[in-house]
């Protein structure tokens, strides 16, 4: 299995103290079970903040500048991301806080290699109950976005896909839709209308052959996709149901 995990420490000598043991444990998981860790480590809060919905467990310890590691937790939840963030304590006390978001997990430095393998068990866990993350390749970046994040994709060219986001943004990814489509296989809630794809989540309203979607655009499909369709509501009834709520 792959895991991503992200450092985020102004102390440099910490940060590197905690890649050397993370880099160890990575080539002890990859000898004994085929468990394939990579480890992205950063200085600040912006540096993390780039993208991290990837990332399947944080471990953060910021003690300078705007923000300290508590806040950059709350960040990271205010984005709607839910993997696990260690809280690494220096010099604050990190659990003291109230209102503290949750699955949180605090530890005192110095960490040492036990709680390291200990923590990439926790984060292992996590990465296989999480639902996956659709990957976007874009010219000049690599997007990871939650399926519910995704309403509509558009074929431009023939490797060459837009993507219409919940957000209002559009993405132009370096892809076919067909394969494309093929990524979106195991959400089960995106369907073909004529060429494009939408996602089922986003569909607000239909009238012949047609379906208005969250963002207000209106796709048509073509009656030989309707039992497909149908097939599709009828599997997301209960999350759909849930959605609208």
């Amino acid at each position: 299995m792959t895991i991503y995990l992200a450092i985020c420490d102004n102390n440099i000598a910490d940060r590197k103290q905690l890649e050397r043991l993370l880099d160890r444990e990575k080539d002890a998981r990859l000898k004994e079970n085929y468990d394939v860790l990579y480890i992205d480590s950063f200085g600040s809060e912006d540096a993390l903040m780039a993208t991290p919905v990837k990332y399947d467990m944080f471990f953060v310890d910021v003690t300078e500048g705007a923000s300290n590691g508590m806040e950059i937790a709350k960040k990271i939840r205010q984005r709607g991301i839910e993997a696990p963030i260690v809280l690494c304590e220096s010099t604050i006390n990190y659990s003291s806080y109230v209102n503290a978001p949750e699955n949180l997990i605090y530890i005192e430095k110095p960490i040492n290699k036990g709680q390291v393998s200990h923590l990439v068990d926790v984060s292992l866990e996590w990465a296989r109950r999480k639902i996956p993350l659709i990957e976007a390749r874009c010219k000049n970046e690599t997007r990871f976005l939650r399926h519910d994040e995704l309403i509509r994709a558009i074929p431009l060219e023939k490797f060459v896909t837009r993507l219409c986001l919940s957000d209002g943004q559009y993405l132009d990814i370096s892809e076919s839709l067909s394969s494309l489509e093929k990524q979106l296989r195991s959400y089960d809630c995106f369907i073909r209308c004529k060429k494009d794809i939408v996602n089922i989540y986003h569909i607000r309203s239909s009238s012949q052959n047609s379906f208005k979607l969250s963002n207000g655009d209106v796709v048509g499909y073509s009656p030989f996709q309707k039992n497909d369709i149908i097939r599709a509501m009828a599997a997301n009834m209960r999350h759909l149901l849930l959605h609208d709520h």
